[in-house]
């Protein structure tokens, strides 16, 4: 009986988390299918009219990869202030 009800439990932890598990699946693949915005594009090329003095000095900084999560903290914004109830 204690193997029974061991069982009952485990299954019903299990069947939350599967769908957890299911969501999130999900909102990964919508959020990968999501092309790239101009603008992020359009940053790439910023740096390129900057002198070599100052982009040494922005890639030990990692200005590069701390403007790309900042714009895309911006998309991911934008993307939740769409979703009903939530933004």
């Amino acid at each position: 009986m204690s193997d029974l009800m061991q069982f009952l439990k485990d299954l019903l932890l299990w069947v939350p988390l599967k769908l957890w598990e299911l969501l999130l699946d999900g909102l990964a693949a919508l959020l990968e299918a999501l092309p790239v915005p101009g603008f992020i594009q359009a940053a790439d090329g910023a740096f390129s009219a900057l002198p070599g003095n100052v982009l040494f000095f922005a890639q030990k900084f990692a200005v590069g990869d701390g403007i790309a999560m900042i714009l895309s903290a911006y998309v991911l914004r934008f993307i939740i202030r769409r979703l009903p109830f939530v933004g």
